[in-house]
């Protein structure tokens, strides 16, 4: 019986099924070797909301769950969490850790500022004076004194933790909007104003505030972080940009980020000087190395997390929270990884681009040795044709 045109065909459609799925896999895969460069860990309370994050003493993480009015810890050496419940009402924000391992968070639902002693499980409330004043970002100073944004009051707050007393300084620019702050090894107090795009500095003796306007118009900036020479680091989320001001030089310099639109939110630098944030619509994680201009960027596993608090614990850890409400994690980078982007060219990229041009050239001869198989196919059942 003869073999007819239409059985050539068929072979020919059955060797293009085995090629799309390679071609599939070829685009998928650099993203799931990059993913496996992080870990994640599904926090117990569903669509909690994990917003900010920060390290203890004893390298625990502790984390406040925005939709779920509680505050989560996770203990990395034996992969635990713990949720302790707010006893007043809700939208935990901001969250620091103190000396005496006391965890401060700024709860803007109940214009408040709280503390929770893990030792005994207890939480203390501190009312703020002006009504409505929406505390958000909160920071340790270096007297112990713990300093907080008021984003809707246009002010900044210091509450002694000695006298349980709180004193506000009024920003000059209207409706500001302050949101990280952070103090400097000399007693400066820093802090961003997301609505009035400047960079705002307090002398904590004379109440005396100076604002520095952001070169990038609208470039709504948000989380900051202060390095090892004093300069002080911020993201804009609207801008794209991680900037850095040099308060000696009263100069800014601001770095585009590799990909467009990423929303840059959380900010936090480690030992070696480099700078670390989430990309909260980029869905991954950067590094930046100020002294070669480098990038590198890791993909998160979990499809749209929405990452955007960071923190660093003492081994060079990074861990950030994903606040998606299907993602609901926190997720961490390995040491390896870590170790690798600690040095001074981040070459994370360099064997992440390695892996993936070999795996390229694997895909390349598979999809050649099935096209000569196809064409034997071809050719074979061709000549039987031919001869019949």
């Amino acid at each position: 019986m003869p073999i007819k045109r239409e059985s050539i065909k068929l072979c020919l459609i059955s060797v293009s099924l085995l090629i799309f799925p390679l071609l599939v896999f070829a685009a998928e895969n650099p993203l799931e070797e990059r993913g496996g460069q992080i870990k994640e860990y599904a926090i117990p309370t569903p669509s909690s909301n994990p917003v900010d994050i920060a390290v203890d003493a004893s390298d625990n993480l502790w984390f406040t769950e925005q939709n779920s009015n509680k505050i989560g810890k996770f203990i990395p050496s034996t992969q635990t969490f713990e949720e302790f419940d707010i006893p007043y009402k809700g939208s935990p924000m901001g969250i620091a850790v103190d000396s005496n391992s006391f965890i401060w968070i700024a709860l803007s639902g109940d214009n408040a500022i709280i503390s929770f002693s893990p030792a005994d499980r207890k939480f203390t409330r501190y009312a703020i004076p002006t009504s409505d004043a929406v505390p958000y970002g909160i920071t340790i100073g270096n007297d112990s004194m713990v300093w907080f944004t008021e984003r809707n009051g246009n002010k900044i707050g210091r509450l002694s933790t000695k006298d349980r007393s709180i004193k506000e300084y009024g920003i000059p620019t209207a409706n500001s909007q302050p949101s990280a702050i952070v103090q400097d090894t000399g007693g400066t107090v820093w802090f961003i104003e997301s609505g009035g795009n400047k960079l705002g500095s307090l002398e904590p003796e004379g109440g005396k505030i100076v604002e520095y306007n952001i070169p990038m118009p609208f470039s709504n900036p948000s989380d900051m972080a202060i390095d090892k020479d004093g300069n002080i680091w911020f993201v804009e989320l609207n801008g794209n940009k991680l900037a850095m001001f040099n308060p000696k030089l009263r100069k800014f310099n601001e770095a585009i980020m590799p990909h467009l639109a990423t929303v840059p939110s959380g900010i936090a630098i480690d030992k070696a000087g480099h700078i670390w944030f989430t990309e909260n619509r980029g869905n991954r994680i950067g590094a930046f190395d100020p002294i070669q201009s480098i990038f590198t960027e890791y993909d998160i596993p979990t499809y749209r997390s929405l990452p955007l608090g960071i923190a660093i614990d003492s081994r060079g850890i990074v861990w950030f929270t994903q606040t998606d409400r299907e993602a609901n994690k926190i997720g961490r980078i390995e040491p390896s990884v870590s170790s690798k982007a600690g040095g001074a060219n981040i070459p994370a990229d360099t064997d992440k681009n390695s892996s993936n041009s070999l795996q390229i050239v694997e895909i390349i001869i598979a999809i050649i040795i099935i096209l000569l198989a196809g064409f034997m196919i071809w050719y074979i059942f061709g000549k039987k044709e031919r001869k019949q």
